[in-house]
């Protein structure tokens, strides 16, 4: 027995599916390699050593106790500071990140603070921080702390300065900004570990 099909279901002789297969096959196939996403061995643990397949930079930081600071919030990872004005002292917080750290080393530090378009104050930091990791700008809220890389000015946040590149947050007051916002111009504060 026979059977033959109609002209129109058969490929016709100039075409082949080979040219449409290959480019096929091969997008499924990145698609399913990028959806995989890294987690446990099948059967065992997320390998423990920092920079092992499967371990992010940010989680190998924080697996052991050793790699946190003294000074850094366990739970949190955030570094307490002092901030003292006159006789009077405002507590805040450094973030998590390589800019918030140099600065941290660089404590304990006297700088002399500028209003700077009645929205923040700024003092010239004494040797540049890290930009390493860190977004190219940020857009920061009122009572952040701030670094703004192109002049190398540490920056306190009283008002709305919206995005600008090279702003990087490192940090956060734990109170209000009135204190700082009343300074003039050529005021001293001292910053230190809390």
């Amino acid at each position: 027995m026979m059977i033959t099909l109609p002209s129109a279901a058969r490929w016709p002789a100039s075409r082949s599916c080979c040219p449409l297969l290959l480019p096929l096959l091969l997008a499924t196939m990145v698609t399913a390699a990028c959806s995989i996403l890294p987690g446990p061995a099948p059967g065992g643990e997320a390998p423990a050593s920092p920079g092992s397949p499967g371990q992010s930079r940010e989680s190998a930081a924080t697996a052991s106790p050793s790699a946190a600071s003294s000074a850094s919030s366990p739970a949190t990872g955030q570094t307490p500071i002092k901030i003292t004005i006159a006789n009077t002292v405002i507590t805040a917080r450094l973030t998590d990140n390589p800019t918030a750290h140099d600065l941290a080393a660089q404590l304990p530090l006297t700088l002399t603070f500028t209003d700077f378009h009645q929205v923040e104050k700024i003092a010239k930091l004494p040797q540049p921080l890290s930009m390493d990791g860190v977004p190219a700008g940020a857009d920061p809220d009122i009572r952040d702390i701030g670094y703004y890389a192109p002049s190398g000015d540490l920056v306190f946040y009283y008002g709305d300065v919206g995005y600008f590149n090279g702003i990087v947050r490192i940090g956060r007051f734990d109170t209000s900004m009135d204190q700082i916002e009343r300074q003039g111009d050529n005021f001293q504060a001292r910053i230190e570990p809390a």
